[in-house]
C-alpha cells in the first residue's frame, strides 16, 4: 500500500477524486452497500449508476454491469468515468470482467474494499486489482482500528502523487 488517510469514505472519495472523476461524470457501482458508496460518488459532483448484484455472492454482477452499459444511449455512456465494484463479506467481485468492461469502455476501477482486507480474487490482494481503492478500518470492519482509519491503496503513480496532496491538504 502506498497511501493512506484518516476514514474509510475520506480514501474512498479521495481515490475517486485521485483518478479524475468529478462534476457530470457518472459511476456504475452497486445498490448493495453501504450508503458511503453513492455518497462518495455524489460529493465529487458525479451521478451514481446502479447495477444489479450476483445473487449467490451478492457482489456486482459483471453481466448485468455490461447489460446496464448497453442499455445506455451513447451520449450517457461517454459520462461514464468509472466503475466501483463493492468487495463484500471478505470476497472480492469477479474482477477480471469487471476490468475488461472497464478496459473496452475506457472506465477506471476504483474498488471499494472495505470489508476485503485480506481478501484474494485468483490469487491477487483486494486493493491491487483495479486503478486504486478505499479501504475503512472502523471499529465493526474485518480489521477495526481504535476510532475510523482508512487507506488508499494504488499502483498509478500519478494516483498516489495525488492521494498524497490530498493527504497531506
Amino acid at each position: 500500500m502506498k497511501n493512506r488517510t484518516k476514514y474509510g469514505t475520506a480514501a474512498l472519495l479521495i481515490a475517486l477524486m485521485a483518478t479524475g472523476v468529478g462534476s457530470g461524470d457518472r459511476v456504475l457501482t452497486t445498490p448493495y452497500t453501504f450508503f458511503a458508496t453513492a455518497g462518495v460518488i455524489s460529493r465529487v459532483g458525479a451521478r451514481p449508476l446502479f447495477a444489479d448484484i450476483d445473487p449467490h455472492s451478492y457482489n456486482l454482477d459483471p453481466k448485468d454491469l455490461e447489460n446496464r452499459l448497453s442499455r445506455l444511449s451513447a451520449g450517457e455512456r461517454q459520462r461514464i468515468k468509472a466503475i466501483i465494484p463493492v468487495h463484500l463479506y471478505g470476497q472480492c467481485a469477479d474482477m477480471d470482467p469487471i476490468l475488461e468492461i472497464a478496459r473496452k469502455h475506457d472506465l477506471v476501477v476504483v474498488e471499494d474494499a472495505a470489508q476485503a482486507q485480506g481478501a484474494k480474487y485468483k490469487g491477487r490482494t483486494a486493493g491491487s486489482l483495479g486503478d486504486a481503492a478505499g479501504f475503512s478500518f472502523y471499529p465493526g470492519k474485518n480489521l477495526g482500528a481504535f476510532g475510523e482509519a482508512g487507506a488508499v491503496t494504488t499502483n498509478r503513480d500519478d494516483v498516489a502523487d495525488y492521494v498524497n496532496l490530498l493527504r497531506d491538504h
